[in-house]
Parts: structure tokens; C-alpha cells; sequence
């Protein structure tokens, strides 16, 4: 059904359905058309594998989302201004919102043949950055491909989305960008996580904690970019030195986190959970671990993570080098940077995780950045 009225489109290009993509697409998607601007569009450009049970995820969260199956293999990707010309002559929108280089490049191609006025490039992180540091894909053609891709989706879009001032400043270092039409919006609480405390000493004598332990949660992936080798060493130190701390691993169980487990017996958990499943499970815990390694794409990130946890009332453990985040921890007491050796631990207050929620509910959800939204919409109208 094609959208009365003008339409904005929400472009995302190669992205699996998972709790970010909910959070920081289909959550967003839903929150800018409660705005009272033009409507906005999800356009899911995905992988053809797999590709029924995809749509059927993407869609049981934004139903009138359009998920198009995209030009096999990564190689190839140009190819799909194909299929959002087709898209643009059906919904004549009036602007894109692209979701990284790859969006934006077909977005502004777009424009150019007058399918579209106004393009949006949403920067998630630094990409070329991202991609010469950890080599998402082993393709030295692609990964050459990434430092102009960016450089021209930062510098000819009309308007930018920036995760975080760092990358703002990295944008200014790296590609002498000097504009000002851009907003800053971190990456926010999805709805999954905004149910707060729940039952949580509930859940917490399920997991067979007591009230003695301290119980340091890791929540998210082990990709490259999450630095396990530091986490480790980390744990390894705590874990020998701090009999009262366990630790909590919301991952999918791997060699990694594995061998720990083996190593403390008894301490160290591990469970992969569906995303409506974390919030509660993060409540009974009390530290969020958040350690990476010193790179740009650490230096300029916004784990969605972060958020997550002073939502479930856990105040960070984190790396001094997390985008924004490592400052903020700092200016307002939201847990330890870790700078030094990590001192010794002690379960965390009701008081502490009533002020960490609060944070949480005051920076991080999505109306709290209303006005930038709005001003993405108005830019694009």
C-alpha cells in the first residue's frame, strides 16, 4: 500500500534483525511517526538467505515496513540503487534517511537523478575506521572502498545523525567536515528495556544469587571490536582476587567465555536470551561490564549497551575511551573508569540503581531527543 501524504524513507542496507536493529531501527522508525511530521518508511534492503524468515521478523515489529531481498554478495552492492529507484518512483519521498555509507551512496544517487530532494546520512561509527581496524568482511577491495564511501556520504548529504560528539570529531579530523547541519542522538533505550526493575529479587534467587554477591553482567556479542582479550584479563584478575564477584555472560556461549567458565567453576554463567528476556535478567544483576580496546572505533562508539544497563539500575565498569560515555560515567558518578586496578567490589545500593534508572530514563530514551528528531524530519520535508 503506497503511504498518502508526504514519506520519508528509513533506507537500511545489509542489516540482520537483531536487539539493535529493533532498538535503533524499527524502534526509531516508530518513534519519528508519533512526531506529527511526514511519515517515515522502513526500506529493508536484506540478505536473500534466509530472506522469508527475515521479513517475517522485520515485519512483526514494523508491519508496514518494505523488505526487499538485495543483489547477492557484498561485491555487488551499487547494483541495489536498482531497486530503491523502483521504490522512489512508487512513493516519490521526499527525503532518506540512510543508515550507514552504503545507503547513503544509493540515497544521494537518488537525488541526483531527481527521485529525491534531501538525503540524511545516519552515522553509526566510524566506518572506515571500523572496517580497517577489525575487517568486518576479509576483503581488501571492499575495505579501500570505505574511506571515500564515507567522505562522500558525510560531505554531499544535507543532513547528518552523529552516535556521538566524538564522532563528530573524529568527522572533523578525519574529513575536515565543518558543517553544523547535524544532530547527536545516541543510541537509546529500546522498548524492551524500558519496563524497569521487574522482579528482581525474584529473578536473582533463580539465578542462585545472594545478597553477598556482586554480579558483573556482560550483555551483547564477542565481535572483534569487544576487545575479550581485555575483558579477561580483567575478569581473571577479579575473579581471582574478589571470591564475592560472579560473573554473568548475556552472550551465546564460545571458546572465550567457555574457558573461563571451566576456569572458575560455579561463577561465571552463561546464557544467550531473547531480547525481551535481558532487561529483567541485567535487574539482578550489579555492574555492567563495558571494556574495550583503545581504537577509533571505540574512541567515537555508543554502545547500545550502556544504556542498557543504568536502565536495569547497574552502574558501568568501563574503558576510559568509549566514545562519550567514559566522561560521562566520570561527571556523574555512573560506576568506575577504569584507569587503575579495579577495586574491591560491593553489591551496588537501591539508592545507586534508583539514580542510575533515573539517568537512564532522562538521556537516554527516545523522546528525550525529540527536538533532534524533529529536526531530522523538518530537514528532510
Amino acid at each position: 500500500m503506497v503511504p498518502l501524504g508526504p514519506v520519508i524513507l528509513y533506507l537500511t542496507y545489509n542489516d540482520q534483525p537483531s536487539g539493535v536493529y529493533w532498538s535503533q531501527v524499527t524502534d526509531v522508525v516508530e518513534h519519528l511517526n508519533t512526531l506529527g511530521g511526514p511519515r517515515v518508511k522502513l526500506v529493508a534492503l536484506v540478505s536473500g538467505r534466509g530472506f522469508w524468515e527475515t521479513r517475517r521478523k522485520i515485519k512483526t515489529h514494523n508491519p508496514s515496513a518494505w523488505v526487499i531481498p538485495m543483489v547477492p554478495t557484498m561485491a555487488r552492492w551499487r547494483r541495489n540503487s536498482l531497486f530503491l529507484a523502483a521504490v522512489c518512483r512508487r512513493l516519490r519521498p521526499s527525503g532518506i534517511i540512510c543508515r550507514g555509507p552504503f545507503a547513503t551512496w544509493m540515497a544521494l544517487r537518488m537525488r541526483d537523478r531527481g527521485l529525491v530532494k534531501r538525503v540524511c546520512f545516519d552515522g553509526r561509527g566510524a566506518y572506515a575506521a571500523e572496517w580497517e581496524e577489525y575487517r568486518i568482511i576479509d576483503d581488501d577491495a571492499l575495505i579501500a572502498q570505505f574511506r571515500p564511501l564515507e567522505q562522500q556520504a558525510l560531505g554531499q548529504s544535507d543532513f547528518r545523525i552523529a552516535v556521538s560528539e566524538a564522532l563528530v570529531q573524529h568527522w572533523r579530523e578525519r574529513y575536515a567536515y565543518a558543517g553544523t547541519e547535524h544532530v547527536v542522538i545516541p543510541c537509546t533505550l529500546g522498548t524492551s528495556h524500558l519496563s524497569g526493575d521487574g522482579d528482581r529479587e525474584r529473578v536473582r534467587a533463580q539465578l542462585g544469587y545472594t545478597a553477598e554477591d556482586v554480579v558483573l553482567a556482560y550483555a551483547g556479542s564477542t565481535a572483534g571490536w569487544q576487545s575479550f582479550a581485555l575483558l579477561e584479563e580483567l575478569l581473571t584478575a577479579v575473579l581471582a582476587g574478589q571470591p564475592q564477584v560472579k560473573v554473568f555472560f548475556l552472550s551465546r556461549a564460545d571458546a572465550n567465555n567457555s574457558a573461563l567458565a571451566e576456569r572458575f567453576p560455579g561463577r561465571v554463567r552463561i546464557a544467550w536470551l531473547a531480547p525481551e528476556q535481558v532487561s529483567g535478567t541485567l535487574s539482578a544483576c550489579d555492574r555492567g561490564l563495558l571494556i574495550r580496546e583503545d581504537t577509533v572505533t571505540n574512541r567515537v562508539s555508543s554502545p547500545t549497551k550502556f544504556a542498557e544497563y543504568l536502565a536495569a539500575g547497574l552502574p558501568v565498569l568501563i574503558s576510559p575511551h568509549i566514545g562519550d560515555f567514559s566522561a560521562l560515567v566520570r561527571t556523574h558518578g555512573l560506576g568506575l573508569v577504569l584507569d587503575d586496578a579495579l577495586p574491591s567490589l560491593e553489591p551496588v545500593t537501591e539508592a545507586e540503581r534508583v539514580r542510575c534508572r533515573s539517568f537512564a530514563k532522562q538521556h537516554f530514551t527516545k523522546v528525550a531527543y525529540d527536538n533532534s528528531y524533529r529536526a531530522i524530519l523538518q530537514a528532510l520535508a
